[in-house]
Formats: structure tokens, C-alpha cells, sequence
């Protein structure tokens, strides 16, 4: 099946190409309406399904259970639609979940500020200083749902195949632009096989769920991270190859600060211990702070979050 995801500032015209495209293609668009639907099939309870119907898939994440519930569910019923259509996937994160899959066109779409509010206040008739605080929460909003949920930068064109502003081009243009890159890579008319893709691997946001907590309070202080950016090697063998490494969990932008999460016991994370040791002799100059299980789990109390205990 052949895929086309589209990521949009508001304000870009990013969700009427997306309606133009799934029209024009013939293929389904899995917008806030169908995922509403496709939650109402699943075993939720009506205020989970309600307070979905209130906002945007992607955008906004004020609800902690309800954002877990989203975040392990809402990959598996976009991909499992993807076995049976062709799809056009608005937002809700489908750069990150179809990331790797052939048959997938990655596509962002933007506008200049002023462009953006201009059309807010065209479309929704609201004040010029509304819609320029309503960009703001969007983008806001936006960028906190894709770190939390992948670990993963929305602004970072790498995700995308194909940018494009709307603000010279126009939706019309941008929508015949993305078509044409489309039929370029031979995305129309032949679909891959993405259940093999799926059998192969399928998105997970973060290696384990106490790293997907830890983002959440990251992100309610805002603070800039990145996922595991960074492998030091701390043994080679005698040719000079890494024969092992290390990997910290997060990175703190602002604070040139690497963060380890182990939320084992402290007597029983004797391997990660020396690990992080040889770490420190080899790069004194590099920050580094563990958290290790009480203090990880004291950490998550004091902000009203709930750690879900495994292994890690």
C-alpha cells in the first residue's frame, strides 16, 4: 500500500492539501474524524473517547493517561488500516511511524508568519493577535507532541521527503508538487508490501516507558532535549574497533548535560555502573547525571507522574 503522510503548520493550508490529495488520489484520509471513529471500535471508555473529540490528534497532550493510550495506540490502528488502503495520514505523528517503509512520501508543509496568520484570520475570523497567539500554542504544541511520543524534532527536515511553502506556491501548486513526487517515486498505482515492513519492524517512541515519562517532565518545564544522540565508545580491540559503548538516554540542549535512566535497583545495575565509570575516566569533559531507580521514581511523584515499573 502506498502512503503519504503530511506534518503542517496551522495556518499553512496543510489540511485542505491533504483532503485535495486523498480526493484526487482516491486514497483514505486518516484525519481527527476517522481516528475518533476508530477509537469509538476499540475498548475505550466514553470520557477517553470524549476528550479525544476535543482535540487535535498531534496537537495538544494536557491528558497523561489519556496521551499513553494515544501514544501505544494510535500507530497500531493507523498501520493496520495501511494493510488494507492507501492513505493519507494528516499529522499524528506518521513521519515517525511510517519512518523506513519504501512505500511511504514524507511531506511538511509551511508558511511565513505573516502568510499564516493572514489566512487564521481570513478563515476562522479571529483578531490578528489571536491567531498569532493561537500559532504559537499550535507550534507549541506540535513540536512537544513529536518529542514526547518519538523522541524525534518535528522542524528537523530529515523526516520529510519533500518541504514545501505554501505561501509562494499555494495550496493548488503545493498540492500538484506533491502529487508529481509521488508518481517520481513510483508511489502511485504500485504499493509495497507493509505488512512485511511491519513484521520487520514497527515505530516504538522511545526504547522503554520510563524514558517516554521522563520527556513528559522535560517537556511541562520545556526544557530542549534529544533522544540518545550520542554513542561513546569505551572498548576496542586491537585493530581499534568500538567493541563497546554507551549510549545516555537524553541530552539537555540548554545544559550540555547528558541524562542515564536506570530504574533498576542500584545494587543490581552492576554492568550499566561500570559502564558509566569507564565512561567518566574516558570523558571527564562530558556532563553526565544517572538517575537511578528510588531517585528516578521520586523524580516522577514530585511532578504527578506515574512510572510503570519493568526493567531497563
Amino acid at each position: 500500500m502506498a502512503i503519504i503522510t503530511i506534518s503542517r503548520q496551522i495556518g499553512s493550508g496543510g489540511d485542505e492539501i491533504a483532503v485535495r490529495l486523498a480526493e484526487e488520489l482516491r486514497f483514505t484520509l486518516v484525519d481527527h474524524t476517522l481516528l475518533i471513529e476508530l477509537l469509538k471500535a476499540q475498548d475505550l471508555s466514553q470520557s477517553e473517547v470524549g476528550a479525544a473529540d476535543e482535540e487535535e490528534f498531534g496537537e495538544t497532550h494536557t491528558h497523561h493517561d489519556q496521551d499513553q493510550v494515544y501514544a501505544e495506540l494510535l500507530p497500531t490502528l493507523i498501520t493496520d488500516l495501511a494493510t488494507e488502503k492507501d492513505l493519507v495520514v494528516l499529522g499524528c505523528g506518521g513521519q515517525c511511524i511510517f519512518r523506513g517503509f519504501s512505500g511511504a512520501l514524507h511531506v511538511r508543509v509551511v508558511a511565513g508568519a505573516k502568510e499564516r496568520v493572514t489566512r487564521l484570520v481570513d478563515e476562522r475570523g479571529i483578531e490578528e493577535q489571536s491567531a498569532i497567539r493561537l500559532i504559537e500554542e499550535s507550534d507549541d504544541s506540535r513540536r512537544r507532541f513529536l518529542r514526547s511520543h518519538y523522541g524525534e524534532d518535528i522542524d528537523a527536515t530529515a523526516h520529510y521527503d519533500l518541504v514545501v511553502n505554501t505561501e509562494r506556491l499555494g495550496v493548488e501548486t503545493a498540492t500538484r508538487l506533491i502529487r508529481l513526487a509521488a508518481e517520481m517515486v513510483d508511489l502511485i498505482g504500485k504499493g509495497r508490501d507493509i505488512e512485511r515492513w511491519l513484521g520487520v519492524t514497527r515505530p516504538l517512541p522511545f526504547a522503554h516507558p520510563s524514558e517516554a515519562e521522563f520527556a513528559k517532565v522535560l517537556d511541562f518545564y520545556r526544557i530542549r532535549w534529544e533522544y540518545e544522540p550520542r554513542t561513546f565508545p569505551i572498548a576496542w580491540d586491537e585493530a581499534g574497533n568500538a567493541t563497546e559503548a554507551f549510549s545516555p538516554d537524553f541530552y539537555l540542549v540548554d545544559f550540555d548535560l547528558f541524562i542515564e535512566l536506570t530504574t533498576l535497583k542500584q545494587s543490581l545495575v552492576t554492568v550499566k555502573n561500570r559502564k558509566i565509570r569507564r565512561f567518566r575516566e574516558l570523558y571527564p569533559e562530558v556532563k553526565l547525571k544517572v538517575f537511578y531507580g528510588r531517585d528516578y521514581q521520586s523524580l516522577l511523584a514530585k511532578y504527578g507522574f506515574t512510572q510503570r515499573s519493568s526493567s531497563k
